[in-house]
Parts: structure tokens; sequence; C-alpha cells
């Protein structure tokens, strides 16, 4: 979010700020859209059971990123409050899901090299998490003071990333030259940077650090996201096209056709 003072300082500043902050909010949803729909193509045409409902934590943290950019847009464009409502959910979405997502991930991998996963989660559990945080998270923006408001995004934020990053070094470990690495690999650059991005709006907000500072931060953080987004896509196009070219026949050398 960009704030009052820095926009009133000169209009060709003004001017300056919203050009860039149109270009990183339609960077991310552009290469969030991509990452969608390549995540959800992956899924469907390439996964099978019981790998297929691991990934779709990831789709709707990504599908969050898109909701989030287009409220950003939106924001810069217009004066609806209800734009900065949505981007804090798509926040809380995105860093949620993303946990929940890799977590799974890494749960595909434990049951693809030992049969079983490390920590068994009834399925009705992460349902559950995902309730309680979700209700926390919009109880305290709804309800609470600034002061409470601001703790617990921050707790909620240094959760999910740290629980994240856990579990995605873990997968990258484990899975070493499988898709399921190279994606998390690509992606995990996203998040950092999307944290750093709210970890500035908290601090324009909620301390007295210089503005210019905060808004600098917000700009290369959002272009980083769209940025590192759009890599994890390419990630999972290659994986993609390998597979289709060791199944296309035009491909295969020495071969008969029976």
């Amino acid at each position: 979010m960009i704030h009052p003072s820095i926009l009133q300082v000169t209009a060709p500043a003004g001017s300056v700020i919203t050009v860039v902050q149109t270009l990183a909010f339609g960077v991310i949803t552009v290469a969030a859209s991509v990452l969608v729909y390549y995540l959800a193509v992956y899924v469907r045409d390439i996964l099978v059971e019981p790998y297929r409902d691991r990934w779709r934590y990831l789709v709707v943290g990504v599908a969050a990123a898109v909701v989030y950019g287009l409220a950003g847009l939106t924001g810069v464009f217009t004066d609806l409050e209800a734009a900065s409502t949505f981007r804090i959910g798509a926040t809380l979405f995105f860093f949620l899901f993303s946990a929940v997502g890799v977590r799974a991930l890494y749960g595909s991998v434990r049951v693809d090299r030992d049969g079983v996963e490390s920590v068994d989660v009834p399925g009705w559990a992460w349902y559950v998490v995902l309730g309680v945080v979700i209700v926390a998270w919009w109880g305290a923006y709804l309800v609470a003071t600034p002061d409470v408001v601001a703790l617990v995004e921050t707790v909620g934020l240094a959760g999910a990333v740290s629980y994240t990053l856990v579990y995605a070094v873990l997968t990258v470990r484990d899975a070493e030259g499988t898709s399921i690495a190279a994606v998390v690999r690509q992606f995990v650059p996203a998040l950092l940077s999307f944290a750093a991005v709210v970890i500035a709006e908290q601090a324009g907000q909620y301390t007295p650090v210089d503005p210019a500072v905060v808004v600098g931060v917000e700009l290369v953080g959002t272009v980083l996201v769209g940025a590192f987004l759009f890599t994890t896509a390419v990630a999972i196009r290659q994986q993609g096209g390998e597979l289709s070219r060791l199944y296309d026949q035009t491909t295969w050398r020495q071969q008969k056709l029976e």
C-alpha cells in the first residue's frame, strides 16, 4: 500500500509511483494467473492419485496471489475500501495455503519413498487448522485493536513462512531431481519476496520508519514476487513438456510401431 505522504510530494513523483505500482501488481496478476493455469493442467493431466489432491492446496495459495494483484490494481485506480480488505484476505490465503501445500508435497515425497508419511495426520485435521487460523486472523482484523492485529499478523506470517521453509528444505533434500523439487525450489523465493512486502507494509503502518523506504521495498518486492511466480510456472511447464516428450512416439529412436 503506497502511503499518502509519498504521493503528496510532487505530482510527477506520484505519477511515477502509480505507474510502477501498476506494473508491479500487473506482473503479479499475470504471473500468478499463468502459474494457476499450469498447476491446474499439471494436476489434471499428469498427476495420479493419491498425489493429485495434495497439489490443490498450492493451487489455492497461488490463486490468492491473483486476487492480491487484482485488488492492488483496483486500489491504485479507485478509492474502494474493499480493495484493501481483499488484499489482506489474499495475503492470509497465500501464506496459509502455501504452507499447507508445501507440507502436502513433502507428504507426497514420503509416500513415494517410504510408503507412509512421516507424520500421519487425518485429512479433517488440515481443515480444522485452516479454519482456526482464518477465524483468528479475521477475528483480530474485525474486532481487535491495531496492536493486536499487528501481533496476529506478525506471528502468523513468521509461523507460516518458517513452516513452509522447513518443509521446502526437506522436500528438495529428499526429492532432488524430481518435478516436486524443481517447483518448490522456484516457488520459495516468491514466498520470501511476498513476505518482505508484507513486512514492509506492517512496518509502514505500525512503526515510524521512513515511508520512502517502505514504498521502495514494496515496489521491488512485488516485482520479484511476480518474477518468481513466473519462473515457477516455467518450471512446471518444463516438467510437463519432458513427460510429453517421453511418450511422444515421434521422439523415439530405433523403435518400431506394432
